[in-house]
């Protein structure tokens, strides 16, 4: 009898290669597809596999995990790394760009390949992760500086990894006293939901507390992704105390509507799950067909501002190249006409004269 946990056995069973995705919809040119697979590889998880229409080849969840040819179109912008991960990298495996945190890539492996993911360069590759010298040396450089309160495992997905794993990583974080906040970056909730086991849970309860608080930031970018079993994860994670936030990009012909992004900010908030980030997409090599331009992207979060409530309206958001840090990407409401007076727009486009008193 098999000692894997359901969601290993999950794992074993990804659609991973152009002839297993054949039994789900006709490729024409299968030569051209492995083309598409030399840059980024194929996963896509069985959970996956049934909230897809593969009857409609606009589907939004087949169109986030189905490679494309037009991945093997190259804009002369994109680059192969746009954020700057590397350039803000002092050592192997970490990436220190703002003081008070820093990323650790725990893993490059992912459940699901998205096909418009920004570390497609790593996660588009077999790389074995940090080495036990790489942790060693990690856990170092955050005793070295005392300024870091804030650690974000990422990758890859470190919720691939085995309990054992994800225990190594917070036994080592825990270590350091000035790390009050671990951070973790997945898409499993999405998914893999079935990783979000009991056993999980006991172990986020372990290495967190009331003031050294484990965060999970998950990735729903569309409201078909939210099923049954992604509700039931989430539920797990949020009565354990987990913070549970979601951040995602802006993909063209997915979510690039005000109606479905209302959809989706109101049922996460509906299962507790706080939207936090909309991010205007990355410029990763062979993603330039899910762009939507900035300008349309302020146009929809307008439409948004005010008849989506507070708690569930993210801030969108642009992550600069080269390492430089993101910046919000908003509509201008105000405009000042003397010391004291201002017009400024309503959220319904009613344009207010606004006085302040003097201070």
């Amino acid at each position: 009898m098999s000692n894997l946990e359901s969601w290993q056995i999950e794992l074993q069973n990804c659609v991973r290669t152009v002839d297993e995705l054949e039994k789900y919809l006709p490729i024409e040119n299968k030569d051209r597809m492995r083309e598409v697979l030399v840059n980024m590889r194929l996963s896509i998880t069985p959970h996956t596999l049934k909230l897809i229409d593969f009857t409609n080849p606009n589907d939004p969840i087949l169109l986030m995990c189905v490679p494309q040819e037009k991945e093997l179109r190259f804009s002369p912008e994109e680059l192969v790394d746009p954020i700057g991960d590397e350039t803000k990298s002092p050592i192997p495996f970490l990436t220190h760009r703002y003081p008070d945190r820093v990323l650790i890539y725990a893993t490059f492996f992912c459940s699901l390949f998205c096909r418009f993911c920004f570390r497609r360069s790593k996660t588009g590759e077999a790389n074995p992760g940090p080495s036990i010298e790489d942790r060693d040396r990690i856990v170092e450089y955050l005793r070295s500086h005392p300024e870091v309160d804030e650690v974000i495992l990422t990758g890859g997905d470190p919720l691939t990894l085995l309990d054992s794993q994800l225990e190594d990583w917070f036994t080592r974080i825990r270590s350091v006293e000035s790390i009050h906040r671990i951070r973790i970056h997945t898409r499993v909730p999405v998914n893999l939901p079935s990783r979000i086991t009991d056993a999980f849970i006991v172990l986020v309860q372990k290495y967190s507390d009331a003031t050294h608080p484990i965060y999970i930031v998950t990735h729903f970018n569309h409201p078909n992704e939210i099923a049954p079993e992604n509700i039931i994860a989430i539920a797990k994670l949020v009565d354990a105390g987990v913070v549970v936030r979601n951040q995602g990009p802006l993909l063209r012909g997915i979510n690039d509507d005000p109606i479905i992004l209302e959809q989706l900010f109101k049922r996460l908030a509906d299962i507790r799950v706080v939207p936090y980030y909309l991010h205007q997409l990355d410029l990763a090599k062979g993603t330039n067909h899910f762009r939507v331009p900035i300008n349309r992207g302020i146009e929809i979060m307008r439409e948004l501002q005010g008849r989506v409530t507070g708690i569930a309206l993210p801030r969108f958001v642009l992550d600069l190249p080269e390492g430089k840090g993101k910046v919000p990407l908003i509509h201008s409401y105000t405009q000042k006409q003397t010391d004291s007076d201002w017009e400024i727009e309503s959220p319904f486009g009613e344009v207010v004269n606004y006085r302040e008193p003097e201070c």
